[in-house]
């Protein structure tokens, strides 16, 4: 049942750490719970916002108990999932300074992302890459409305003032 969901329960996780390997240890946690408290899942309600709330609490949690620096790999081979390296990309792009400003590009927003405070990065990226509705993020962090409206806006602020600080956003 669980392995319908492995991709969402996946891209709220990574959404939160944009980091890999947390992402699949959150998962992992994830999964412990909802073993451990299925007897106590109602079966008349549906599964996936139960799911999603015990995802979002497990987020919150594990950045609050594992609190570190992000580690950045320098290896210059094909990455353990696969992935080709931004050499690699480079090196097989038509356009190799279009490919490498792409990929500046996307490591400055996702560094940005990450340097955003707990409390307004995780309702930012429910909102956006989630798509929920400003009342689902109020129930899933048990938050006042206001309260996410305005980390919400708070967050997309700090971002914009970030990414123009890094030359991408224009005035």
């Amino acid at each position: 049942m669980l392995g319908k969901y492995e991709g969402y329960l996946y891209k709220i996780c990574y959404g939160y750490t944009f980091n890999q390997d947390e992402a699949l240890d959150i998962m992992q946690e994830v999964y412990i719970k909802i073993f451990r408290n299925i007897h106590g899942f109602d079966e008349t309600r549906p599964f996936l916002p139960w799911l999603k709330k015990i995802a979002i609490n497990t987020c919150l949690n594990y950045k609050r108990d594992n609190k570190k620096l992000p580690q950045l790999s320098l290896d210059l081979e094909t990455g353990e999932d696969g992935s080709s390296t931004l050499l690699d990309c480079i090196a097989a792009a038509d356009d190799t300074e279009e490919t490498a400003v792409f990929h500046e590009t996307q490591e400055i927003i996702i560094k940005s992302l990450q340097e955003l405070p707990d409390n307004y990065r995780l309702p930012l990226t429910l909102r956006y890459l989630e798509k929920m509705s400003y009342e689902e993020i109020a129930a899933a962090l048990k938050q006042p409305l206001g309260t996410v409206k305005n980390s919400v806006f708070r967050a997309r602020n700090i971002l914009k003032k970030s990414l123009q600080s890094h030359g991408i956003l224009e005035v």
